[in-house]
């Protein structure tokens, strides 16, 4: 190897590894993803449910709420399902919401049908997802009982992510 494969060989070492830690510093924090909501008001936002029912998020206050945008096309938003109903059920105080974003009627039906979840998840019949911010899926929103945004996550939660995130929004 000549002097000038060295260089260039280090140059990308160095420049990967940069690439690397700022990627997994943004993981680590993507809390912060949308700060200018955080502390504020949640947005209004309604979904329908399959079974014809409106979920109003600004109806829920009083208890925690973790609202959650995802796609039938996002497969990232599939393969966190398992966590979201593992919290949904364990946190029966914590009112878990699925926004449906940006898809199709044939979609959601098929994506409901292949998916059981323990909690109401359909389109949004009420307020946009850009009123969120949400830039991609899965982006998930955890709301105090006052309504606040407390905390926000883009990517897909794992377990352990779910539970710091909701002992946010379930500690007084």
């Amino acid at each position: 190897m000549n002097r000038r494969s060295g260089t260039v060989a280090i140059v990308a070492i160095v420049l990967g590894s940069a690439l690397m830690l700022s990627l997994a510093w943004g993981l680590e924090h993507a809390a912060l993803a949308n700060p200018p909501l955080l502390g504020q008001t949640a947005p209004r936002l309604a979904i329908q449910t399959a079974a014809g029912q409106q979920v109003r998020v600004w109806q829920l206050q009083g208890k925690p709420v973790v609202l959650n945008f995802w796609a039938s096309w996002c497969i990232p938003c599939a393969q966190e399902l398992p966590v979201l109903s593992k919290g949904a059920a364990a946190h029966p105080d914590v009112a878990f919401v699925g926004a449906d974003n940006q898809d199709t009627s044939g979609g959601f039906s098929n994506f409901e049908r292949l998916h059981q979840h323990p909690y109401p998840a359909g389109p949004i019949v009420v307020g946009t997802y850009q009123s969120y911010g949400v830039a991609g899926l899965p982006a998930t929103f955890f709301i105090d009982p006052q309504g606040l945004v407390t905390a926000s996550f883009t990517g897909p939660l794992d377990a352990i992510t779910l539970d710091h995130y909701l002992a946010l929004v379930t500690t007084i």
